[in-house]
C-alpha cells in the first residue's frame, strides 16, 4: 500500500513542446490541438479527447512524419490514459517517439518528452518494470544536454526514484530522492512546491524501512510547504496529512495517527468523491488504526468500505488484498475466525495473481 507521488504528470504539462504561430494552411490542426490540449490541462477530459482527434486528422494531412502529428499523438496519449484508456494510449505514445526520434534524432528534447509519456503510461497502467529502463533514459540524456543539476534531472529522478520504490528496490529510490532534493535545494529560482512530492516519497520510504526519526521531518515540511502553497484542502494535503498519520501508526501511537488520517479522509471525500481509491486506502489505515485502539467495530466499518470501494473500480489487486488483510485481522479480533479465513485466502490469491516482476517486494 505505497503512497508514492507522482510528478510525471506536472512534468508533461510544463515541458510539452511548443508549438510556434502556424501558417495559414495548418491554422485547423492548431486551433483543434491548442483547445484539446488547453481541455485537458483544465480537466475537461472528453472535450479534450474530441478536438485532440480532429486535430490529429488534420495533422496527419501534414505528413505522417510531421512533428506536429507526433505533438498531437502524445498529447492524445496523455488524454487517453488519464482516462483509463491504456490500451489506446500506448501505440500513439510509440508512434509519436517513432517520428521524433525520425525527425530529430536520439537526444532531442522533444524525444526526451516522447520517452517520458510512454514511460508515464506503464507507470499509470501498473508496469513499473516496462517504465524503469525509459525513465532511465530520460534521465541519462537529460544529464548529458543540461549537466548534472539541471531541474530537468531533478524531475527525471523523482520518476526513477518513484518506480524503484514501487519495485522494492529502496536503496536506489533513497538516492535518487535524495539527489533531487539536493538539486532543488541548489537550483536558483526553485519553487519549495516541486519539493514537497520529493520529500513526501523519501519519506514514506523511512516509514517502510521504520526509519521514523528520519521521516517525521521530511513529512512534516512536504505538509507545511503544500498547505503554504496549495492551501489547506488541496489533495496533496490530504496526502500528506495520510503519510503523517500512519508513521505515527507505525510506531504505535494511534491517538496521534487518528486525527490525521481523519481530517485526510474527509479532504479526500471533498475533493475527489467517496468511491476514489485514495479514500479506500485511507479507510483501510484508518481500519488498522481503529483496532489498534481496541475499537472493532469502528474498525470493521472502515475495512468493509475499503474493501467494497476497491472492487468496485477494479483498481490494483495488491491494494484489494491488503484491505481484505486489514479486513481479516479485525475479524480475527472479533472471534470470527471463519470468516476471517476466508479474507485472507482470497487475498493470497490476489497476490499470487500479480506477476513476479511488478509484485513490489516485501
Amino acid at each position: 500500500m505505497k503512497l508514492v507521488a507522482r510528478t510525471w504528470i506536472a512534468a508533461a504539462l510544463v515541458a510539452t513542446c511548443s508549438i510556434t504561430t502556424a501558417p495559414a494552411g495548418e491554422a485547423e490542426w492548431k486551433a483543434e490541438h491548442d483547445a484539446g490540449w488547453n481541455a485537458y490541462k483544465e480537466g475537461r477530459l472528453d472535450e479534450a479527447e474530441t478536438r485532440l482527434r480532429a486535430a490529429e486528422k488534420e495533422a496527419r494531412a501534414l505528413g505522417e512524419n510531421d512533428p506536429r502529428l507526433a505533438t498531437t499523438l502524445d498529447h492524445l496519449a496523455w488524454v487517453l490514459s488519464s482516462e483509463g484508456k491504456i490500451a489506446e494510449a500506448e501505440p500513439l505514445a510509440k508512434s509519436a517517439l517513432a517520428i521524433r526520434e525520425k525527425a530529430f534524432g536520439p537526444e532531442h528534447p522533444e524525444v526526451v518528452l516522447s520517452l517520458n509519456t510512454l514511460a508515464s503510461i506503464y507507470d499509470l497502467a501498473g508496469r513499473p518494470s516496462e517504465a524503469r529502463p525509459i525513465y532511465a533514459r530520460c534521465l541519462a540524456t537529460a544529464e548529458k544536454v543540461h549537466g548534472p543539476e539541471h531541474p530537468s534531472v531533478a524531475a527525471d529522478l523523482d520518476n526513477l526514484a518513484a518506480v524503484d520504490h514501487v519495485l522494492g528496490k529502496s536503496e536506489e529510490a533513497e538516492a535518487s530522492y535524495k539527489r533531487a532534493i539536493a538539486i532543488r535545494e541548489k537550483t536558483a529560482g526553485g519553487k519549495p512546491i516541486d519539493l514537497a512530492p520529493t520529500l513526501h516519497n523519501l519519506g514514506t520510504l523511512y516509514i517502510e524501512k521504520e526509519k521514523y526519526a528520519e521521516a517525521e521531518p521530511l513529512l512534516r515540511r512536504a505538509l507545511a510547504i503544500r498547505e503554504q502553497a496549495l492551501g489547506a484542502d488541496h489533495p496533496d494535503v490530504a496526502s500528506s496529512l495520510e503519510a503523517l498519520g500512519w508513521l505515527y501508526a507505525s510506531q504505535g501511537k494511534p491517538a496521534e495517527a487518528e486525527p490525521l488520517l481523519k481530517r485526510a479522509l474527509a479532504l479526500y471525500e471533498v475533493d475527489l468523491g467517496k468511491d476514489h481509491p485514495d479514500v479506500a486506502r485511507c479507510c483501510s489505515k484508518m481500519g488498522r488504526v481503529c483496532l489498534t485502539e481496541d475499537h472493532p467495530v469502528e474498525a470493521e466499518a472502515c475495512c468493509k468500505r475499503a474493501v467494497s470501494i476497491y472492487e468496485q473500480i477494479g483498481n490494483d489487486p495488491l491494494d484489494l488484498a491488503t484491505a481484505l488483510e486489514d479486513y481479516a485481522a479485525v475479524l480475527s479480533k472479533m472471534g470470527r475466525a471463519s470468516e476471517a479465513e476466508k479474507l485472507v485466502a482470497r487475498a493470497r490469491s490476489l497476490r499470487e495473481s500479480v506477476p513476479k516482476s511488478e509484485a513490489p517486494k516485501p
